[in-house]
């Protein structure tokens, strides 16, 4: 389809958020924005916090209040509830405001409403990454995927083929213990115990119960690039504990990249993969069990499911759905 031009030829995109933390999603989601929206419109990263240098690289320039040194006029792009808005803002005079509705907080996001509305005196539009989490907000909006390229994971999958060595199974995420589920670490060296690998990106957290044990590896978040990360599996297998997923980019990445995913039932990404075909969605421990073990005796199930994810993931994210998002930001 053919995008509509922004409003008009000056118009610019000031995308906002914290940029502190290289590995955080809702950040990641703002530079694969950014990257989209640049052939067709002006466009601006601006970071709440002193950015990290990985996103200051990336041309994100940190507010600077009293050296006016803010995003102004045009469209703002508020990177989600988490971002703290600043007294800058009422000098700013935007066309619009767009909130990015990434994070199941509800207090957080009524109350950033709130401040839009007082400081620039406009009702903001809302953004979310999925129904489930519009649903569970009631409050109307439009329902965009989360923006990412999927282009450097589908490549992985193409190229991907039978691996030698002991079956793997491994997931990636921000290192830090609300991104992951109580029963992971039995669920961990009960698989190890099995002959698996098991390989965590972002698991450094989880020393104080896998530390020792033969066959699971804990990574920092970072350690490796994410691409080459999942061409080292042959499943991927995701929960988490308090945090709820209001997208979970990383199961996309996994499906692009020709991987069958064993996940929670509970997070927006269920809207996405197709339980039987692309994966598993559980509920319990034994649920996951079953699912894993189903898997890692059926080397074609395994291949076909990691086919039909790559399918699924190239539908909801590639060239035509990506030319869809983006009408929410340029209409």
């Amino acid at each position: 389809m053919d995008l509509p031009a922004a409003s008009t030829p000056a118009s610019a995109l000031h995308l906002v958020g914290c940029f502190d933390d290289p590995h955080a999603g809702a950040e990641r989601e703002l530079l694969d924005l950014a990257a989209a929206l640049a052939p067709l419109c002006r466009v601006s990263l601006w970071s709440v916090l002193p950015p990290h240098p990985w996103y200051a690289q990336r041309g994100v320039r940190p507010v600077q209040a009293f050296s006016g040194q803010f995003p102004q006029g045009g469209v703002l792009v508020w990177g989600g509830a988490h971002v703290a808005p600043g007294l800058w803002l009422r000098y700013a005079r935007f066309d619009r405001v767009i909130i990015q509705c990434n994070l199941a907080a509800w207090e957080r996001l009524f109350t950033l409403i709130e401040v839009f509305r007082d400081t620039v005196k406009q009702e903001p539009e809302l953004v979310f990454v999925s129904s489930s989490l519009q649903l569970t907000a009631g409050l109307p909006g439009r329902v965009v995927p989360s923006p990412m390229d999927i282009q450097p994971f589908l490549q992985v999958g193409r190229s991907r083929g039978e691996r030698s060595g002991p079956l793997t199974v491994g997931r990636v995420s921000r290192d830090s213990p609300d991104k992951h589920h109580p029963q992971d670490p039995l669920l961990y060296r009960m698989l190890a115990a099995r002959g698996w690998r098991v390989r965590i990106l972002g698991g450094t957290c989880l020393a104080a119960d896998l530390r020792g044990v033969a066959g699971v590896e804990l990574l920092p978040a970072g350690a490796e690039e994410t691409v080459d990360f999942y061409q080292s599996l042959d499943i991927f297998f995701y929960r988490t504990g308090s945090t709820v997923e209001a997208y979970g980019r990383v199961i996309v990445e996994a499906m692009a990249s020709g991987l069958p995913v064993v996940a929670a039932s509970q997070g927006g990404y269920a809207e996405i993969m197709l339980p039987g075909e692309t994966g598993f969605l559980v509920e319990s421990q034994e649920e996951a069990w079953d699912a894993l073990m189903n898997l890692g005796g059926n080397a074609p199930l395994r291949t076909a499911m990691g086919r039909a994810g790559m399918r699924q993931a190239e539908q909801v994210h590639g060239a035509v759905a990506t030319q869809t998002a983006l009408v929410a930001y340029l209409a």
